[in-house]
């Protein structure tokens, strides 16, 4: 391989390219599950009120969902004009941005390393890793949540190496901008911005440290104004109300999500990073070839305090979810690639076929890992459109339906249907000519004591319904007769 191969300086262009050419190919707009289809909801919602001064009904799910992300989708519909669409192009230029950025932080970090070791890892590593594969083509905030998390890191790691104090203007920018796409990320971004700060204070650039202050604070100010609720009630997200270090140790939790189970407790699920099918499974493998002077830096260390606290913070949360460690993932990878340029560079001098082998089978081991982790999303996509086009033939305009679980989807395509969610809260009345969606087998044990299985109980029980349609996988229509 040469070290300077011209596709390397067109790769962004292509990966851009090609996520979009295989969300052609799946026939896949990127709607899947409850997440995506509020995003587009909120998305339509701002749009509206830029375009046309409406203000949408506010919703419960409106405080648990930052608001970069959807703004993001309206702004971008102003060119494109499809509201799904426009939503999807985000996450398909994020994923390009992401993988190109982590280039830049690689050769930052990693002086006189060979272009195509740095593209070949972030090739197996981040861009094929499945996670985020599937980031990059749905309708969710985790691929731009990414790259402006790398965003940040590069022009603060920048700022703490090469002491370019504009940087920090810079990173300062995409911290506000990545906590505003994702909450979360503030687990991340405020110990990257306290690091940051130490050097300013420690180098004495005062100016510098007001403005980055300054750009900070304006940037984040929106959210602010438009969640007033976040200034009262910083803990108001119902994943941080169970927040506990107990969860550390337990891999069953009931909340707001019902009653789930994982196959491990938090504590070894934050390890996913390192060997799960989710990501990249010869990151174990680099670990023997790993040395101390790997992390010599001040922005190695910066890095590892930030994983430290974002860990911390995930672990204690009552919920396991893959996406949530994408961020984390790509730090774990900025801290392992040297051990990989040695592994590339010794391998090919001295075991070229080997070496060859090893990549050859990871890559494939990386396509196998994504088709296993894409089929269940785009079968979801699937039935949603399948319910839809069933209940399109059906029900009248101005029906009235309750329903849970796939209602949020409905309703991104079924226009001049009132949908009323049996999630929210308790309803005592079912009028009659009304309809009802749910799937009794599978909901009943996760929302079991929940208003999803109350609702239905009681609507079963004091009222005489009758069965419209059949849908597939076991949802069922039926209309209230009295």
């Amino acid at each position: 391989m040469t070290s300077n191969a011209p596709i390397f300086r067109f790769t962004p262009l292509l990966l851009l390219i090609g996520v979009a050419g295989m969300s052609s190919l799946l026939h896949f707009n990127g709607l899947y599950g409850q997440d995506g289809h509020e995003y587009l909801r909120q998305s339509e919602a701002v749009f509206d009120q830029w375009t046309h001064g409406s203000i949408a009904q506010s919703s419960l799910s409106d405080q648990e969902f930052a608001k970069g992300y959807p703004w993001a989708g309206a702004l971008l519909r102003l060119l494109l004009c499809d509201p799904i669409w426009s939503l999807q192009v985000v996450s398909w230029i994020s994923y390009a941005l992401a993988a190109w950025l982590l280039d830049r932080i690689l050769t930052l970090l990693s002086h006189g390393s060979r272009s195509d070791s740095r593209w070949v890892f972030v090739g197996l590593g981040l861009v094929c890793a499945p996670v985020f594969f599937r980031s990059g083509l749905t309708v969710m905030s985790d691929a731009l949540g990414v790259a402006l998390v790398l965003a940040a890191v590069f022009f603060s790691l920048r700022w703490i190496e090469n002491e370019r104090a504009s940087d920090t203007v810079w990173a300062a920018a995409c911290m506000a901008l990545a906590v505003g796409v994702r909450v979360g990320l503030a687990g991340l971004m405020i110990p990257l911005a306290l690091a940051t700060g130490w050097f300013l204070m420690e180098r004495r650039q005062w100016l510098w440290m007001s403005a980055a202050l300054l750009v900070g604070v304006l940037l984040s100010t929106p959210h602010f104004l438009i969640e007033r609720s976040v200034i009262q009630q910083p803990f108001q997200h119902s994943m941080l109300q169970h927040w506990s270090l107990t969860n550390f140790f337990q891999r069953s939790f009931i909340n707001e999500n019902g009653h789930v189970q994982y196959w491990l407790p938090n504590a070894l699920y934050l390890l996913y990073p390192l060997a799960h099918p989710g990501f990249c499974l010869i990151l174990p493998g680099l670990f023997l070839l790993v040395k101390k002077t790997d992390i010599a830096l001040p922005a190695k260390k910066t890095l590892l305090f930030c994983l430290a606290i974002y860990l911390f913070l995930l672990g204690g949360l009552p919920h396991q979810n893959l996406r949530f460690l994408l961020p984390a993932y790509a730090l774990v990878l900025l801290l392992i690639f040297p051990a990989w340029d040695r592994m590339y560079c010794y391998g090919f001098y001295f075991f070229k076929r080997v070496t060859w082998a090893v990549l050859g089978v990871t890559f494939f081991l990386q396509l196998f890992c994504t088709a296993r982790i894409m089929a269940p999303t785009i079968a979801r996509n699937r039935l949603e459109t399948a319910i839809a086009w069933k209940l399109r033939q059906v029900l009248p305009p101005d029906a009235i339906l309750f329903g849970f679980d796939v209602d949020i989807a409905l309703r991104s395509y079924l226009s001049g249907v009132r949908f009323l969610s049996l999630w929210e809260r308790r309803y005592e009345d079912f009028p009659a000519g009304s309809y009802i969606i749910f799937n009794e087998p599978a909901l009943s044990r996760q929302w079991e004591g929940q208003n999803p299985m109350l609702n239905w109980t009681y609507a079963r029980t004091q009222y005489e319904l009758k069965t419209i349609s059949m849908l597939p996988e076991g949802w069922v229509l039926y209309q209230v007769v009295r």
